[in-house]
């Protein structure tokens, strides 16, 4: 038997789940390896201790809270999925029906193929303008940002200072015996 073999087979002792035959070919190992007799020795100490610790109970309600905080994760999962479901279904619907009446339109037909045919020039045209927009965005952001900067900095800290004051109000209001 091999030394790996063994400690699965230790490990199904300790849980009392090895039949008979498996023990036998266990203590046969175990009488001729001396490193897996000194893992058993080990595991079985180890057990013991775990057998004598005292078992602790959880807190009042933390089953409780436990399962509600499953049970919020669990409803938003449902709620993610729902609506990606029900937004996925929508756009189908909204393509079945919408495309048979734009297929139909006169000359939809001879704009298709020219577009079919015309696509990797048509692409090249929209990546290029997608890209002269993005930087023109970026440009534009970029002006923005070192005009309104000190405004939004003197912003900033107004709101920050404003919100301690409001919080010291709360607290001393809060601390105040009605």
């Amino acid at each position: 038997m091999e030394c790996e073999e063994s400690l699965e087979r230790m490990m199904r002792a300790l849980d009392g789940e090895l039949p008979d035959g498996e023990w036998r070919v266990l203590e046969a190992h175990l009488e001729v390896c001396d490193r897996c007799r000194a893992r058993w020795e080990g595991l079985l100490a180890a057990e013991e201790v775990l057998q004598q610790a005292p078992l602790l109970s959880p807190p009042p309600g933390f089953v409780g809270r436990v399962m509600a905080q499953v049970d919020r994760r669990r409803a938003r999962q449902r709620a993610f999925f729902g609506g990606l479901v029900l937004a996925a279904g929508t756009a189908l619907l909204i393509l079945i029906g919408v495309l048979p009446i734009l297929w139909t339109l006169p000359g939809l037909a001879g704009l298709a193929v020219v577009v079919s045919h015309s696509g990797g020039l048509l692409l090249d045209h929209l990546v290029g303008a997608a890209r002269l927009l993005l930087n023109s965005l970026g440009l534009l952001a970029g002006a923005l940002l070192v005009q309104t900067l000190p405004l939004a900095l003197c912003s900033l800290m107004t709101a920050m200072l404003l919100a301690g004051l409001w919080w010291g109000l709360l607290r001393r209001w809060q601390a105040v015996p009605s």
